[in-house]
């Protein structure tokens, strides 16, 4: 395997993690040019009357610029030297070994810049000794793929990082503007980060009433939201960012500054892992070590499992003053009894929150679920999304459904879907599965199916289709006229992964069931002035 020496870069960056403090200056000049750089920054290269202007002042405004220099020469020096590299390894290798080598040519280092993210909602742990600062767009696909591995870093970091959005509508993203507007409305109802999953999943297609779809799947108090996007001083707030990123300098998205240095985007999990590790390092943290509260900050954390205590919810009863609800619970074979929050049902088990459908408990310190045990025919039980990752085996199935000659496209989000508003959804079952219809694709001998006629379901429009797609697979089977395992999928509990084809060219999507946890019902409310939370 070819290894690069610690401290520098492979031709692909595969290895990115491994590479230390190397520092480019003046576009990727050589040490001594470099030196000679760094003594003539003071020279003076204008004046305005006796008002002098140095080499070093203008550098200082074009430090990104310049970086981004130094990464395109980089690149081209890299991809001639991986040429040679690979020009000299046959005649090398006559007995048949190939021989190691060391990449020497040292990455460059970005500038760091101060970013303020003081009294801004974050993403992970507020306490987190890395900040990720990120400028996007929600109408950005680019920002939409640098989402996705956002989220992938928080479950990596979790602990040790956190992300603070800036708001950075490009002047071309009609939406942009107004979906960031939604976002800051979204934090208003506790589910900011929910919410911009949502609108990320749907970024090449953008339109006004995705914002009020959106917002209802999810549950919100759609007055209260509608009103909220009205409000001037959200443009305000979007105006400062802009402004903000414009005295950076910057002029695209993505950009993310980890800790202040600058990263611009789209890049890899393990480019921005590179960054991550070297401060983590510099701040004398270990990053190969799990960070003391990862459970807490992994994503989906907030995902209470069922519990497995032999207990059974029959009727819940609550009120407005939560110390009044009560859960009719029975206990292994025992008949159904009365409990309040606070009261132990069994030994360990203490009775936390009570919900219409299901109760809280803590159980030996961490939080379980128990669901209401269902009685009403049309009610739909939807679990939440778990948290537990599939195997290997699984996502090889998902992944490669055809073997290793064909992988499947990325999927290009991952929408929330509120548990509450799926149920309702799911109850017109039988209604939805009549939009399905064959199409003349055929797969196993079966017809695939084409969706007709949901130009005007809210069901569908939320979950991202359109008139005329075809709908090939859901998680790691083949849907067709045999066979349709989208319903199961929504009530499993698991992530669902879709793939469709729209206008002869596959689609992937996935989907997630949301629902506020214990700690953010009663901690994540809004203010009684009626202003946002920013904790």
């Amino acid at each position: 395997m070819e290894r690069p020496r610690e401290g520098y870069a492979h031709p692909k960056l595969w290895l990115l993690p491994m590479l230390a403090a190397a520092v480019l200056t003046a576009c990727g000049a050589d040490t001594q040019q470099s030196a000679t750089a760094q003594t003539a920054t003071d020279q003076v290269v204008a004046r305005v009357g006796k008002s002098a202007i140095t080499l070093k002042e203008v550098d200082q405004k074009i430090r990104l610029e310049r970086h981004d220099l130094a990464l395109a020469e980089y690149q081209l020096r890299f991809n001639t030297l991986k040429s040679m590299v690979d020009a000299r390894l046959p005649t090398s290798a006559a007995t048949g070994e190939q021989p190691a080598v060391d990449w020497l040519l040292p990455y460059p280092r970005p500038p760091r810049l101060e970013i303020n993210t003081g009294g801004r909602p974050l993403r992970g742990n507020p306490e987190a000794p890395i900040t990720l600062a990120v400028f996007c767009s929600y109408q950005s696909v680019h920002c939409a793929t640098t989402n996705l591995v956002l989220r992938e870093l928080l479950d990596r970091y979790a602990g040790w990082i956190a992300v603070a959005p800036f708001d950075f509508p490009m002047h071309y993203h009609r939406q942009g503007a107004q979906a960031a507007t939604a976002v800051h409305c979204a934090g208003r109802q506790d589910k900011p980060w929910d919410y911009a999953d949502g609108l990320y999943t749907r970024a090449k297609t953008l339109e006004d009433k995705a914002f009020i779809q959106l917002a209802s799947q999810l549950g919100f108090a759609q007055d209260a939201f509608a009103q909220c996007l009205g409000e001037p001083d959200r443009n305000d707030r979007i105006a400062a960012d802009t402004a903000l990123a414009g005295s950076l300098g910057l002029q695209s998205v993505p950009v993310v500054f980890v800790n202040g240095l600058y990263v611009k985007g789209p890049q890899s999990p393990e480019h921005y892992a590179m960054w991550i590790d070297r401060e983590l390092q510099r701040l004398g943290h270990d990053p190969a070590s799990p960070h003391t509260d990862a459970a807490r900050w992994r994503q989906s954390a907030e995902h209470i499992a069922e519990t497995d205590l032999p207990l059974q919810l029959n009727g819940t009863s609550v009120s407005s003053r939560p110390e009044q609800s009560t859960a009719l619970i029975r206990v292994r074979d025992a008949t159904a009894s009365p409990f309040s929050p606070g009261d132990t049902p069994m030994p360990g088990a203490t009775l936390k929150q009570i919900y219409e459908r299901h109760v809280i408990l803590q159980v030996d310190g961490r939080l379980e679920r128990l669901t209401l045990n269902g009685g009403d025919g049309d009610y739909v039980h939807v679990p939440r999304t778990a948290t537990t990752p599939r195997d290997e085996a699984t996502m090889q199935r998902i992944e490669q459904p055809e073997g290793e000659s064909r992988k499947l496209i990325p999927p290009t989000g991952v929408l929330p879907l509120g548990q509450e508003w799926l149920e309702k959804q799911l109850q017109n079952r039988a209604e939805l599965e009549r939009k399905f219809v064959p199409a003349e694709h055929v797969v196993d001998g079966h017809n695939l199916l084409r969706l007709e006629g949901i130009e005007n379901s809210e069901f569908f429009t939320a979950l991202g289709f359109e008139e005329g797609d075809v709908v090939v697979r859901v998680n790691d089977s083949w849907v067709h006229s045999d066979q349709n395992q989208l319903w199961d999928a929504l009530t499993s509990g698991q992530v669902v992964d879709v793939t469709f084809m729209r206008n002869g060219l596959p689609q992937r999507v996935q989907y997630v069931v949301q629902e506020k946890s214990y700690f953010e019902e009663n901690n994540g409310q809004e203010n009684s002035d009626g202003k946002e939370k920013t904790d």
